[in-house]
C-alpha cells in the first residue's frame, strides 16, 4: 500500500463544522472521516479528529484543547483559475468574522490562514523579464486581495 501524506492541524474549535466548511469551498473536496472522543471521556461524542480533503489535498484537524491557537505560520494556499474564483473564495472565507491580511492572505473565522492566488499571477511570475517580475511583485505587495486585472495590465505594458 502506498504511503499516505496529509497535513495535520492541531486546533481548538468545532472540528466537524470546520471540515464541512472547508470541503464545501472547492471541487474534489470532502469530509472523509470523523473520529469522536470515547464515551468514558469528559468530551464524549465530540470530534477528536476529522479527515478531509480540499481540492484533493488531504488534511486532518485534531482536537488540541484550549491552549492551542492557529497562527499564520501555516496556511492553505489555493491557486485558482480566475479572478471570479478568487473573489468567491475570498468572500466565503472572510464571512462571519474572517480577517483580510495582505498579498492574497486572509484568516477565516476559525483562525486558519489561507492564500488565494490566481493561476495567471503564478504563470506571469515565471517570466524571465526581470523588470516585469519586479513590477508584478511590487504590485502584489500593495494588495490585500490579489487582483488579476492589475497584473494583466502590468504585463500588457511590457
Amino acid at each position: 500500500m502506498p504511503t499516505t501524506t496529509m497535513t495535520c492541524l492541531l486546533v481548538e474549535g468545532p472540528l466537524d463544522e470546520m471540515a464541512e466548511f472547508y470541503a464545501s469551498l472547492v471541487p474534489d473536496s470532502e469530509v472523509l472521516n470523523v473520529d469522536r472522543w470515547p464515551a468514558d471521556s469528559e468530551r464524549a461524542g465530540e470530534p477528536l479528529a476529522v479527515d478531509f480533503t480540499v481540492g484533493g489535498a488531504r488534511f486532518q484537524l485534531i482536537s488540541g484543547g484550549p491552549d492551542v491557537a492557529l497562527t499564520p505560520v501555516v496556511s492553505i494556499k489555493l491557486e485558482v483559475d480566475d479572478q471570479a474564483e478568487v473573489d468567491r473564495l475570498w468572500n466565503a472565507l472572510l464571512a462571519d468574522g474572517g480577517e483580510p491580511s495582505q498579498c492574497g492572505w486572509l484568516t477565516d473565522r476559525f483562525g486558519l490562514s489561507w492564500q488565494l492566488v490566481p493561476r495567471g499571477f503564478t504563470e506571469l511570475m515565471t517570466t524571465t523579464d526581470t523588470a516585469l517580475k519586479q513590477e508584478l511583485f511590487a504590485a502584489m505587495l500593495q494588495m490585500t486581495k490579489l487582483e488579476m486585472p492589475v497584473f494583466d495590465a502590468i504585463a500588457a505594458r511590457h
